[in-house]
């Protein structure tokens, strides 16, 4: 758990090194109100109803907060109402690529199904000779927020962040997957993949498209983009979700549909989730959209039982029977305690010395109970010093202060409002704030409670009547007494 902490803390650098290592991540820096409002979302909603997409409770409006093309509730809606659908026939996915060109050659050559989108997206926005999609993707700014194409000032607003470390990450895989797509597909037919249209910027460019406008359930394996699903706002109080029903002559087709989840106001925006479960910084990476009116912050925090450790086969065998993996992420958020489950495998990690017998195979099936409670004072304050130090160190790693960045936020006011530097400066102090919350958690664990807990050998005792309630033994008498 330290080394975990400790190499974030010590990783960040180099995470905005790869990040920013080569200028052209993004085609133009312009200011995201104005880039948003100038997207043809009538173009985005003409060529969707023309696949056979119908607005069935909702119309095209501009939010008047943010200038945004939005859509809106034509008329009121109770939960359960469709506001909208969009047949498979208008779904840009495999299968619908594959009708062009690129995307046809895409699927030959194996390529991942978001791949083969992207790659026709390229196509249809910068080729010249387009396909039948070539409409949805022009209705596609060049300019969108998600930070896989922010500019290198912007990104050194994420210094530290787990945000920036994502996104080093990703930005390596791209562009090791373009390098292998130059020698390979590209090479071998270069009349569909002319170097002058397949750019970096633009291969960067039609993935981060993808990443953000494909919404669950058309995800994974089952990828694809719909129309009309970029113009719902998200909102963690979300008024609509999205589902995927059968349509069609024996019910062959598939439609997507955007469902009431609540009853709705005429002229009410339409907003969904983008990542229900998920904090704002996975969800700022994916879709370049954040919830300040109502953010979830946080730090997601990655346990391993370590190779290294003594009784790892005996641990791993304890996760496994309870459906555990070695490795598990628990999201940190600053007005939340530990959840047991992660108290349990953070005590299953510390678990050494006198307290190994409870490995012992006549534990077995009971074991993992154990850990939900508090196994040692040993135990326990390892767990404590593994926790609050690990956060420490992790702080350290920021540059700038929880203080300077309260500081920062009050200083611009309504100023920066929408814009990415107030994400990147959201995202930061929610992380910041979850690892003091829980350094702080720890640290008054240690201070103040370790000598009140009730560890498991005088839980023991107790169910066997030889403790009471206030922690006597109840057997003095025997020897006293009951022996003579």
């Amino acid at each position: 758990m330290q080394q975990a902490l400790k190499a974030h803390a010590s990783n960040w650098q180099a995470g905005l090194r790869r990040a920013s290592s080569k200028r052209p991540t993004r085609l133009y820096c312009r200011a995201a109100s104005a880039v948003l409002s100038s997207i043809p979302a009538d173009a985005a909603v003409s060529w969707a109803t023309s696949k056979g997409a119908k607005l069935e409770r909702a119309s095209l409006s501009n939010d008047l907060q943010t200038d945004r093309p939005v859509l809106i509730a034509s008329t009121d809606a109770q939960q359960g109402d469709v506001l909208f659908s969009v047949p498979d026939s208008a779904w840009l996915s495999a299968e619908s690529v594959k009708k062009a060109a690129v995307g046809k050659l895409a699927a030959a050559a194996g390529l991942e199904p978001w791949l083969q989108i992207a790659l026709q997206l390229v196509a249809d926005r910068f080729g010249s000779t387009k396909s039948e999609l070539s409409a949805y993707a022009a209705s596609i700014p060049e300019d969108l927020d998600t930070p896989l194409l922010w500019s290198e000032d912007e990104l050194q607003e994420l210094q530290g962040t787990q945000v920036l470390q994502t996104l080093g990450g990703y930005l390596t895989f791209f562009r090791s997957t373009f390098q292998q797509l130059q020698s390979g597909l590209f090479t071998s037919n270069p009349a569909a993949f002319p170097p002058s249209i397949f750019t970096l910027p633009r291969f960067l460019w039609a993935v981060a498209a993808v990443r953000s406008r494909s919404h669950p359930p058309l995800d994974g394996p089952k990828i694809a983009l719909a129309p009309l699903t970029e113009l719902v706002s998200h909102r963690r109080a979300a008024n609509s979700k999205l589902s995927v029903r059968s349509a069609g002559l024996f019910g062959r087709g598939q439609v997507l549909v955007l469902e009431a989840t609540r009853a709705i106001r005429k002229g009410e925006p339409l907003s969904m989730d983008y990542g229900p479960g998920k904090l704002d910084g996975p969800v700022l990476v994916d879709y370049g959209v954040m919830d300040v009116t109502s953010p979830k912050p946080g730090y997601s925090l990655t346990l391993k039982m370590p190779d290294s450790d003594r009784f790892i086969d005996d641990k791993l065998d304890i996760l496994e029977s309870n459906d555990l993996p070695q490795s598990v992420v628990y999201n940190l958020t600053p007005d939340e305690q530990p959840t047991i489950e992660m108290l349990a495998f953070l005590r299953l990690m510390q678990l050494k010395g006198s307290d190994a017998f409870l490995l012992e195979s006549i534990f077995r099936n009971d074991v993992w109970g154990f850990m939900q409670e508090p196994v040692s004072e040993g135990n326990e304050e390892a767990v404590c010093n593994t926790l609050s130090e690990g956060a420490r160190a992790a702080l350290g790693g920021y540059g700038t202060t929880i203080d300077q960045d309260l500081a920062e936020l009050r200083a611009q006011g309504s100023r920066a409002k929408g814009s990415r530097r107030e994400a990147a400066l959201l995202i930061r102090l929610g992380e910041k704030e979850a690892l003091d919350a829980v350094a702080r958690f720890f640290e008054d664990r240690r201070a103040t409670q370790l000598k009140r807990l009730v560890y498991y050998q005088e839980r023991r005792l107790r169910r066997l009547g030889l403790v009471d309630d206030e922690g006597r033994t109840t057997y003095d008498s025997f020897f006293k007494d009951g022996i003579a």
